[in-house]
């Protein structure tokens, strides 16, 4: 049972205890996100960059919102906001443009936030504030990024927490854990940032870490929010400077003092210098400037390659592939926590059939079995031959989710080429899952994979056609 048909009987179940538990505002409230975007969480102690993460996600300056604690951001036609208060209904409030982000007329411990952007149509981003309770997040989101600049006992704590006790939730594959002083690294130059990813990656092998989480990705906010709203002047005062001879400059970008210090590089005023301090850090000004003279001379190559530094390509990636492109499952998963819980503490004469049958339908639910198992090959916890894991890679659905593309298959592929394609597939991992030279975690991979072939075959509902 893959993607689309976990939807449909998850929502199904949702609609039956509905009418048991009518005008149940937690199970009202679980279909109203059930058919919505994927709702994904920022969250993090306070200083770890959520808001300018959440910049950078978007590609424009809407946060942090002041006057306003835990905010979501959706897709729309305009800029509104709503206040959504602790009791009562919620109220449109007006919003104005800041240098600094959106501010609202009165203070809102809720708020949704509406800005017409592509990355928000299929994706709702919640900023969390810095006083969210763990239990809020966890309840509020599908999915959770979650920002530290290293990882200690309390965010292995968070995620323990979103793992619970049984069902959808005992595989936590809704979380990913992102490292937010990438360019503490060698003052943010280009070997620091490497650095930084080669920690990341080598975090993310770690088993205690890689059974908590899908992935460990280190970013630097401010570096990727200034790529992706980098503004002409700031090109042109940094080329000013980078145009300048090393021995002129170089003194001057040793500290923030330096760099702003009356009279120090005149070929830029001592505003704009704040400006691109405030904007990028002396690390980001520093990698800024190593890029411009090594080539990158237009705005849009210089955002580019600032965007690639500061791991924010990255983190895009890991997010499409690990939470976009499963968004159904993560919503589903995040239904049935809410189902599980409300039929175990509030029982009913239907209780125990409604538990019996999400206990079936969570026993036959594949979709979380790919998704550790592409978290476990990514990371490397898994170690297949390369061949082989690129393979299993696409038949998992980490190129996309459709039939083709699980296949490798063209869009005008005969339905006999579909079915000799998949059953070579499942021949060839049915041997792989039965090899004694093996290791116990390989079989298993393989018996995941073999699984997602069985469901081809079997003609799930979800893999009716070769584009999806």
């Amino acid at each position: 049972m893959i993607g689309e048909e976990l939807e449909r009987r998850t929502y199904d179940l949702l609609q039956r205890a509905a009418q048991v538990y009518r005008g149940h505002p937690r199970l009202h409230l679980a279909l109203e996100r059930f058919t919505g975007p994927l709702r994904l969480a920022v969250a993090g102690a306070a200083r770890t960059g959520k808001s300018t993460l959440v910049n950078a996600l978007v590609g424009e300056e809407v946060a942090p919102v002041e006057q306003a604690g835990f905010v979501t951001y959706r897709d729309g036609t305009e800029l509104r906001a709503w206040s959504h208060p602790e009791h009562g209904r919620p109220y449109e409030v007006p919003v104005v443009r800041t240098a600094n982000g959106l501010r609202l007329d009165s203070a809102a411990p809720r708020a949704v936030v509406q800005w017409p952007s592509r990355v928000l149509r299929k994706t709702e981003l919640i900023d969390t504030g810095s006083s969210a309770p763990v239990g809020q997040v966890l309840t509020e989101a599908d999915a959770v990024l979650l920002l530290t600049p290293r990882i200690g006992e309390p965010d292995l704590d968070f995620l323990r927490a979103g793992r619970g006790l049984r069902g959808p939730s005992v595989s936590p594959v809704h979380a990913m854990v992102v490292l937010t002083k990438a360019d503490m690294h060698g003052d943010g130059l280009p070997d620091g940032l490497l650095e930084a990813r080669r920690i990341a990656r080598r975090r993310r092998r770690e088993p205690a870490i890689g059974a908590l989480c899908q992935d460990v990705v280190a970013v630097s906010p401010l570096i990727g929010q200034a790529a992706r709203t980098l503004r002409d002047d700031e090109v042109r005062a940094l080329s000013a400077i980078a145009a300048l001879p090393r021995t002129a400059s170089d003194p001057f970008l040793l500290s923030t003092d330096r760099f702003t210090t009356a009279g120090a590089l005149p070929a830029v005023d001592a505003r704009m210098r704040l400006e691109l301090l405030q904007r990028f850090g002396l690390g980001g000004v520093r990698l800024a400037l190593a890029l411009l003279r090594t080539g990158s001379a237009t705005a849009s190559v210089l955002g580019e390659r600032l965007q690639d530094y500061s791991g924010l390509k990255d983190l895009q990636a890991s997010v499409a592939e690990l939470f976009v492109a499963r968004r159904s499952a993560l919503k589903a998963r995040s239904a049935l926590i809410v189902l599980d819980h409300l039929l175990r503490t509030e029982r009913l004469p239907p209780s125990g059939h409604l538990l019996a049958e999400l206990e079936l339908l969570l026993a036959g639910a594949h979709d979380f079995a790919e998704m550790r198992l592409l978290s476990a090959l990514r990371s490397g916890r898994v170690m297949l031959a390369a061949d082989q894991a690129k393979e299993a890679v696409r038949l998992l659905g980490g190129a996309g989710t459709s039939l083709g593309e699980r296949l490798g298959l063209p869009t005008e592929a005969t339905v006999d080429d579909i079915w000799a394609v998949a059953e070579d597939c499942a021949q060839r991992w049915r041997r792989e899952a039965g090899l004694g030279d093996r290791t116990p975690a390989q079989r298993r991979a393989a018996a995941v994979v073999l699984r997602s072939c069985e469901a081809m075959l079997a003609g799930d509902e979800s893999m009716t056609s070769v584009t999806g």
